[in-house]
């Protein structure tokens, strides 16, 4: 981590002004939602393939933080799984694909705990909501970067209503966990 963040603030000027950088999100990446209803659990997963290859990001900061602009992140509804049919039905009327099909996440700044911890300060847009959220990562470097970590949400934070079956007797619950293992490389 500290040749990485070495590397960073060699590249951007003492002023702080925004450097530019290439990254890539390679595939072996994982991002999953889980869920629960009264009677069961499930987890959609998201097919990293659908990530755009490259993506350029502005940054600044010091050791202790980088701010970020154009850290976007933009994910495709159609390329969540849920396991089957129905289910990737519920999950894509749960988040209002038809109106809103793609869920945004930002990466607005990084505040270092440690060298490998750090508190991710995201903005995640759901359905035209948009909430910003705490997210502790554990940060890993072996050559690549590995961002880590899980967020907890509810999902009437974003307006959403979870759908109900068999005349109300099975009910998604509100609480919802993503959990993400993005591994990234640098493309300069």
């Amino acid at each position: 981590m500290k040749t990485i963040l070495l590397y960073l603030l060699s590249i951007s000027c003492s002023t702080f002004s925004f450097s530019q950088n290439s990254i890539q999100i390679l595939p072996e990446s994982q991002l999953t939602i889980t869920g629960e209803t009264n009677i069961n659990e499930f987890l959609c997963a998201f097919n990293t393939s659908l990530i755009p290859n490259t993506k350029n990001i502005k940054f600044k900061g010091n050791p202790e933080e980088i701010h970020f602009e154009n850290a976007i992140l933009k994910l495709d509804n159609q390329g969540f799984d849920c396991g089957n049919k129905a289910i990737n039905k519920d999950f894509q009327t749960l988040i209002k694909s038809s109106e809103y099909p793609e869920i945004q996440l930002e990466l607005r700044e990084l505040l270092f705990e440690t060298p490998h911890q750090a508190i991710a300060l995201l903005r995640i847009s759901i359905a035209g909501k948009q909430k910003d959220y705490r997210v502790p990562v554990i940060i890993k470097e072996n050559p690549v970067v590995q961002y880590a970590g899980k967020l907890n949400l509810d999902i009437n934070d974003f307006e959403l209503t979870p759908p109900k079956k068999i005349f109300g007797l099975i009910v998604v619950k509100e609480d919802i966990e993503i959990n993400f293992n993005l591994i990234v490389e640098n493309t300069i």
